[in-house]
């Protein structure tokens, strides 16, 4: 080898050796501090949709994994006599190859029939086919249907609606009138041809866009002067229909101008209308709007940044930080911003985005800060619900994040995958989502209590068996649970510093002690008298609260309430006070009844909020009223905004839990298309949804009631019925005749002497519902779901309902063994003369 060649050699390699150095240092110096990439918003999963009339409705985001559909009632497709369904796909980056489907029974635990797809063909860019059923379909009962596309490479993509036959139910003619009407809402010129459909009140917000409804003016429901174009599809969900009515919501995107600034709004508008042969009816109309904060033209005017149009409700605000530095989040309309009021910094960290697809969302998803350091400003923060983009596009559960304030820089660091639906996923989120400062993360989900280290990925449980009546916690990660006792209250409470990992205990004594929730840091705890846990007369255990107790952090008593008498039956609180709904005890025989003593309060001496920083209104003449921040300052200024980089792990950061088949049964109640309450007991279920026009839904996936869901006759064709007497008991009279009805096994053994509702429970394989309370109009609904009713006609005798027409209702009654009819009025006089007690099931 020659010198030259030689030396060139050694030269290249001190070279290389250099580079090499340089790379292995800068990586190490370098751990951690990736640039990152902008948030992806490039949702990519087919979307499915039903052609109705020529219309595409009921849109529907794939899921990657099955689901329990049970829980879901995002969608309702109608089914005519055909018994077909005609379906669309936008298949966007994937070559769908096949499609099936499986239709269940309401509750999904129950596969009624399954089959393909037909008809397969590309029309348009979209994939059409056609979903064919081959038995019969019930016109009083409502199905889940789950759908299955698969691709070319064999992955299956899961989508989910409830299906409703009729053989008149209009569904074309009914999505006809609400486009038109939402058309018209873009044109000045057709204000006056909405107005004979409007209910306007001189009441009504005339500058609130962010509310229009049925009562406001022509002038608000065509948007006033916004003067706005649509700048996406319209996506309609149809949520409700049956012969007459029908419910609807649309979700799409406008544009509005104000000088030189464009604004985007989020809108959801719903319908519920009422079908006739000469006349269409708008029962109901309520229009939301969001606005979508853009970081351009963003400034601070007098000190308060504007948020917007939108519900302030819908806003979360949160001032934290030290004397020296200052932050302040928001989270709103599915976004997370942080302020740094010191350096004038806004950071757009996080946005919930379907903007690929350019079609609606669901708002069945929520952000949650779970931790603020006050020391960096990071945040920790959990979004639940579907994931509508990045890699866990097409999945429901909780990812949990982290922001660096430092690295402008947003982490994934696990994902907990669910599968029951938006509601129960959000039911214990909301009792707890709560991060210490040492990264313990706690979350409630299906009544255990999860202890989550994301940075070891390791997920614990904490605490079982919880649920609303027996656990509660603070903001600031208290827990307190029951220890011992009963379903209805513990020997003793456990108080649980989530920060410290301290414990502290209330013992009841005498009394059982039952958790009522937090008023700030201070807890309310109520005692109850063993001895007066019992079965009223209608089956019911009664759990009557003696006294109600406040307490501080260091178990330092701050108030008490008792009240000679009476009994603290409900407690509901506010930010000002402690609602307390009272009773009295009645005798009944051999059981003691609770009747109506009227409400009572406990006033909380809270201290005023002293932030700077807060939300406020104001109003100009294009947008109306607005939400702005006020922040700590009284300058108007443009601050640096920017957007949070995103840091993809480079793995699978699913993090599974123990799921559970069980949960604690509740009633949630559906109006507008959407989730709007959650209750203990049906009577307050259904008292909300016949005020709301709403549909009531247990936890256990059954739909209970449906305000306009009943036909107007029904017979359940039951010509005769048992007698009690010596030989039969009343209790197996009425069981016989419901075994009977339904084709079940009829119990062995019965207890004549127990009262007729624990009776009910102990023998039927069903779960049964105290409908105690209920107006007999709402209780028909259980007799057209082809359920029977046992309803009190005297002290000691119950008969069934077994039809009903607009006049009349029919009885089976054991005390006569016949059948006969009363008229609507003389069975309502019976009914309430005894106390309105109802007894049915849910099959």
């Amino acid at each position: 080898m020659s010198k030259v060649k030689k030396a060139f050699l050694i030269v290249l390699s001190y070279i290389l050796a250099f580079i090499v150095s340089v790379c292995v240092s800068g990586f190490i110096m370098n751990q951690g501090k990736v640039s990152g990439v902008i948030q992806n918003t490039g949702a990519s999963l087919p979307v499915l949709y039903v052609r109705t009339g020529g219309c595409l409705m009921n849109e529907m985001h794939g899921y990657r994994e099955a689901v329990d559909a049970g829980y879901y009632r995002d969608t309702l497709t109608p089914v005519g006599d055909s018994q077909t369904i005609n379906l669309c796909l936008n298949e966007y980056d994937y070559a769908i190859v096949s499609g099936s489907y499986e239709l269940y029974n309401d509750r999904y635990d129950t596969l009624i029939e399954s089959g393909e797809c037909t008809g397969m063909e590309k029309v348009n860019a979209m994939l059409q086919m056609q979903v064919v059923f081959t038995g019969k379909l019930y016109s009083n009962r409502e199905y889940c249907l789950r759908l299955m596309m698969t691709d070319e490479d064999g992955q299956v993509f899961n989508y989910y609606t409830r299906v409703r036959y009729g053989s008149d139910l209009k569904a074309a003619e009914k999505l006809k009138f609400v486009l038109d009407f939402n058309e018209a809402t873009f044109d000045k010129d057709s204000a006056s041809q909405l107005e004979p459909y409007l209910e306007t009140s001189s009441s009504a917000g005339k500058s609130n866009f962010s509310d229009v409804t049925l009562y406001s003016s022509s002038d608000a429901v065509t948007w006033g002067s916004m003067a706005p174009y649509r700048t996406s599809e319209v996506a309609v969900r149809l949520k409700e229909i049956n012969t007459e009515t029908a419910a609807f919501t649309l979700t799409y995107t406008i544009e509005s101008s104000q000088g030189d600034i464009n604004t985007f709004y989020n809108v959801e508008e719903y319908y519920r209308i009422r079908w006739t042969s000469t006349k269409i009816y708008l029962l109901d109309f309520e229009r939301r709007m969001q606005e979508d904060i853009s970081l351009t033209d963003l400034s601070v005017e007098d000190g308060a940044f504007r948020i917007g149009i939108g519900d302030m409700s819908d806003i979360s605000v949160e001032n934290y930080g030290t004397e020296e530095q200052s932050y302040t989040y928001v989270v709103v309309n599915n976004q997370l911003w942080l302020f740094d009021s010191t350096n004038r910094i806004l950071t757009k960290v996080y946005a919930e985005s379907d903007e690929r697809h350019n079609c609606s969302r669901e708002d069945e998803l929520g952000i949650r800060v779970i931790h603020a350091d006050p020391a960096t400003g990071d945040l920790h923060f959990i979004v639940y619900g579907y994931m509508h983009d990045g890699n866990y596009e097409g999945r429901e559960g909780v990812m949990i994040c982290r922001f660096s304030h430092e690295d402008v820089m947003l982490e994934e660091l696990a994902f907990i995958p669910f599968d029951k639906g938006f509601q129960q996923l959000e039911s214990g989120l909301e009792q707890l989502a709560y991060m210490n400062d040492s990264g313990q993360i706690y979350l409630l989900l299906e009544g255990k209590v999860y202890c989550i280290d994301a940075s070891l990925g390791r997920v614990e449980t904490a605490w079982t068996g919880l649920k609303s009546s027996n656990c509660s916690a603070s903001k600031t990660g208290i827990l307190v649970l029951t220890d011992g006792g009963s379903d209805y209250g513990g020997e003793k409470l456990r108080m649980i510093d989530l920060n410290t990992g301290k414990e502290k205990k209330i013992e009841g004594g005498k009394w059982l002690i039952t958790p009522l929730g937090f008023a700030g840091d201070d807890l309310i705890y109520g005692l109850i008298d063993p001895q007066l846990v019992a079965e009223d007369s209608s089956g019911v255990v009664q759990a009557p609260i003696s006294e109600v107790h406040i307490v501080d952090t260091d178990l330092n008593e701050i108030k008490s309430y008792q009240k000679a008498g009476s009994y603290v039956m409900r407690l509901t609180i506010s930010e000002g006070n402690i609602a307390l709904k009272l009773g009295k005890t009645v005798k009944n025989g051999g059981y003691t009844d609770y009747e109506d003593a009227g409400e009572d309060y406990i006033i909380r001496n809270s201290e005023a909020d002293s932030s700077t920083v807060y939300l406020e209104t104001r109003k100009d003449s294009i947008r109306g009223v607005q939400n702005w921040l006020k922040l700590d300052t009284s300058n108007s200024f443009v601050p640096i905004t920017q957007t949070a980089r995103y840091l993809d792990p480079g793995y699978d950061i699913t993090k599974e839990y123990e799921s559970s088949d069980s949960a604690e049964l509740c009633y949630y109640v559906y109006t507008k298309g959407r989730l709007d309450g959650t209750f203990s007991t049906i009577r307050e279920a259904i008292d909300y949804g016949r005020t709301y026009a709403g549909t009531v839904m247990t936890s256990h996936k059954q739909v209970l009631w449906q305000k306009a869901g009943r036909a107007y006759i029904w017979d359940l064709n039951i010509d005769a019925i048992g007698q009690a007497d010596g030989t039969n008991s009343l209790n197996q009279v009425i069981l016989e005749a419901i075994t009977d009805f339904e084709g079940w096994e009829m119990p062995s053994a019965i207890d004549a002497g127990q009262p007729l509702f624990p009776a009910m429970t102990d023998s039927l394989p069903a779960e049964t519902i105290d409908l105690t309370g209920v107006e007999l109009d709402d209780v028909l609904h259980f007799i057209y779901r082809d359920r029977l009713v046992a309803a009190r006609i005297s002290d000691n005798m119950y008969a069934l309902i077994i039809a009903y027409d607009n006049n009349y209702i029919q009885l089976a009654d054991p005390e006569e063994g016949d059948t006969y009819w009363l008229t609507v009025s003389a069975a309502e006089g019976l009914f309430e003369e005894n106390g309105n007690v109802f007894y049915s099931y849910i099959d």
